[in-house]
């Protein structure tokens, strides 16, 4: 090999080495969490049947769209049964909502390495698994509040022109049927803006169950976000978002 060949050789080795180490770097790094949780009071052990039927669940778990972007699965018997449920926001796009459900059971086994429970929230989806019946279950063990810092000029106005807006709303997810439990709209708030907001419940809920997970967590938004412009509230089975800005993907009706 010619002295030229050589330095060719190993300059594009150097090369390919350093761009498989960037590639790795770029696919494993996962983006964070809106909020995450590990449920320490169960782990379990390495290579145990728990394991094994977690990580069959979570690889199958992507599969199981019914079409509306809700995912559920389960798997094993007795105490070594996983239950599994990812929900997407009602109104991304399948591409966004596949690539969100994938990247959360990535980040949680990373972030929850030996936990029989967890669950993360992303913008666009949420992944739960459990060893406890998660399907049609409203037991809530913790809530997630995110406020936008900004408050209202108005607080007493713009609070009686959100009230109605995720009231409609509630009622329009509530009877969503089995397969999407998910409504947007926009009101005209204070001053000339416009209050933007969504609400979704996971689709096994009953239409009573849906109704009373919102109206409950609605029901925060005088203590935890009285007079802020923009708040959510997340809990595994349903969830609420409002805005004086447009971030809902789809067309939103006017009430």
């Amino acid at each position: 090999m010619s002295n030229f060949a050589t330095k060719l050789f190993f300059w594009l080795s150097s090369f390919i080495y350093i761009y498989l180490i960037h590639t790795t770097t770029t696919t494993l790094a996962q983006p964070d969490f809106l909020s995450y949780f590990c449920e320490n009071a169960a782990n379990y052990t390495e290579n145990s049947t728990y394991q094994k039927n977690l990580d069959t669940t979570l690889a199958a778990l992507p599969t199981t769209n019914n079409g509306f972007g809700f995912f559920n699965l389960t798997t094993g018997q007795g105490n070594d049964t996983v239950h599994s449920v990812a929900l997407c926001r009602g109104d991304v796009n399948p591409d966004a909502c596949r690539s969100c459900v994938n990247d959360s059971i990535v980040n949680l086994r990373q972030l929850c390495p030996n936990q029989k429970e967890a669950i993360g929230y992303y913008d666009y989806c949420l992944v739960k698994y459990s060893n406890e019946v998660i399907l049609g279950s409203t037991r809530i063990k913790f809530y997630v509040y995110l406020a936008n810092t900004q408050n209202a000029t108005d607080v007493d106005q713009f609070n009686s022109d959100l009230a109605p807006l995720l009231k409609k709303l509630r009622g329009d997810a509530a009877a969503g049927g089995p397969l999407r439990k998910f409504a947007s709209g926009n009101v005209t708030g204070p001053v000339f803006s416009t209050i933007y907001g969504l609400v979704q419940c996971t689709p096994d809920l009953s239409e009573i169950q849906c109704s009373d997970c919102l109206e409950d967590i609605i029901n925060r938004i005088a203590f935890y976000f009285n007079g802020a412009v923009g708040g959510r509230v997340l809990v595994p089975m349903c969830n609420f978002r409002y805005e004086i800005y447009r971030f809902v993907n789809q067309s939103s009706r006017v009430i």
